[in-house]
């Protein structure tokens, strides 16, 4: 299948679009939420971690790092980062298929 310039950029921009939203999904689905962390998986895993680490939770770690994405959001940087990522793995898919 041969495709148009403007349908492969197409293409590449709905893929790019399309991870920045199922990432923010996905960490709004484990709990990490813009009024802080609510019930589920990251209520499960907060425990886990100050056991670990002596009563806190270190401010390096992942799930603070997730937590400051679920209530601040991405920042540009980093949803062009994963819009990049992204968009060269539409453009690597689609040669794949025989697109490009």
């Amino acid at each position: 299948m041969d495709a148009s310039g403007h349908f492969k950029l197409t293409l590449i921009g709905l893929g790019a679009a399309s991870v920045i939203s199922a990432v923010q999904g996905l960490n709004a689905a484990l709990g990490f939420t813009a009024s802080g962390i609510t019930a589920g998986w990251a209520a499960k895993l907060m425990p886990i971690i100050s056991s670990v680490n002596e009563g806190t939770v270190p401010s390096g770690c992942f799930l603070t790092i997730l937590q400051s994405f679920g209530t601040a959001g991405f920042t540009l940087t980093t949803m062009v980062l994963m819009g990049f990522v992204d968009a060269l793995s539409s453009i690597i898919i689609s040669i794949k298929m025989g697109i490009f």
